[in-house]
């Protein structure tokens, strides 16, 4: 079993709104929208908008402003244990080190402990490396690697020696055995996963599909410092942030919370179980391009009560119908407190992300539902991302 690293551990009334994407702004953990050029990021933590600091740790999300979208042309991707996400092109193995290229940031250098997987090739939705991927609770002795061929890829246990610009080589029953790298489509480690608490505080969405988690270090106008692993930094343009997600003590998210009650009552569509941080489909949650770490996903005719034990007083959450949904998809978004309905939207397929803010407040127990629309419960795929109580500052 290779070492796990030790990481820097460093997210009323009702409001919905849809984000105005070309404004550079920061979201407060209250939900409150402030815009401005993010100037600088201190290396102690404090964000300056327009000559004012505002402390890392009171945020949930900084976004830098309209990032032009270019496509991912990159081989594949690099995944890490603590779940970043590396667009990566001419990925090389040797040593205990990986090395690649990745967009907008170049040469990078880890040491094999550091990563979860290797994909040299699209992805294929739904496919057994997806499952070997999501499955992160699923930890084994040796490595997986999944071969091309034909409908269905061919997984094969062994452990990687070497991968260079052709071939692919692992130990399978102590036999060395060489893949043509064309055909190795990926490979799941052996690898440790960090627990939710180990990883770090930021999630930075990168132009070109790269996902990093990270701690800052600073930002000086220009360039974001960040750690990635114990003793790993690099340094990306903020020309390629697209946005930043941040952790808080004073969030709860409810994909960590044991439910109360739950009901799945679908009307034409076959029943699906609802999800915690991926959409209903078993995906990572995905609206208008913007993929979310944590959240809920539901089908309509889904109703879960969650407690509400701690001092929590407001429930955050982006709602929106997964871009897997491919455009489709009507229905109604319900948040209850008890048998008071506190909260309803409705939201079509396509639409972007809607921030929503409830307040919660003498409520030990909240439902989350969803209704169907015009369309019944078809393509029904409702995303409740970032769905988290909050104690709020007040």
């Amino acid at each position: 079993m290779r070492p796990a690293f030790a990481w820097i551990i460093i997210s009323f009334v009702i409001v919905a709104f849809s984000y105005a994407a070309e404004k550079p702004r920061v979201i407060t953990l209250e939900g409150e929208v402030l815009e401005g050029e993010i100037e600088s990021i201190s290396a102690n933590g404090l964000v300056n908008i327009k000559d004012q600091d505002f402390p890392l740790d009171g945020l949930r999300s900084i976004i830098p402003g309209k990032r032009s979208e270019t496509a991912d042309l990159s081989e594949g991707k690099v995944i890490l244990i603590c779940g970043s996400e590396f667009s990566a092109s001419g990925i090389r193995l040797l040593d205990e080190e990986v090395v690649f290229e990745s967009p907008g940031i170049g040469k990078v250098e880890l040491p094999i402990d550091a990563v979860r997987a290797f994909r040299f090739g699209k992805l294929r939705r739904g496919s057994r490396f997806q499952k070997g991927l999501l499955g992160w609770e699923a930890v084994k002795e040796i490595d997986s690697i999944f071969i091309s061929g034909g409908a269905e890829l061919q997984e094969v246990d062994g452990l990687i020696e070497e991968i260079d610009g052709n071939f692919l080589v692992f130990d399978r029953d102590q036999k060395l055995q060489t893949v043509p790298l064309p055909r190795a489509y990926g490979v799941v480690l052996a690898s440790p996963l960090l627990k939710e608490d180990q990883r770090p505080s930021c999630v930075l969405s990168l132009v070109g599909g790269t996902r990093v988690k990270a701690d800052i270090e600073s930002y000086d106008g220009k360039m974001v410092e960040i750690t990635i692993v114990e003793n790993v930094k690099m340094n990306v343009p903020w020309v390629m942030v697209k946005r930043i997600g941040l952790k808080s003590a004073r969030l709860e998210y409810l994909s960590d919370l044991d439910v109360i009650k739950e009901e799945v009552r679908p009307v034409i569509t076959f029943r699906r179980p609802w999800q915690r941080d991926l959409t209903v489909t078993g995906l990572p949650i995905k609206i208008k391009d913007q993929i979310y770490d944590r959240g809920l996903g539901f089908s309509s005719g889904t109703y879960v009560t969650f407690p509400n034990e701690g001092p929590y007083d407001l429930f955050i959450a982006e709602i929106g119908i997964d871009d897997d949904a491919l455009g489709r998809g009507d229905c109604e978004f319900i948040v209850r407190g008890g048998s008071e309905e506190l909260f309803r939207k409705r939201v079509r397929g396509g639409e972007p992300a809607q921030l929503i803010k409830v307040d919660v407040t003498g409520h030990d127990q909240v439902t989350l539902e969803v209704d169907p629309g015009e369309d019944l419960d078809i393509a029904d795929h409702a995303d409740w991302a970032d769905a988290c109580f909050l104690q709020t500052s007040k």
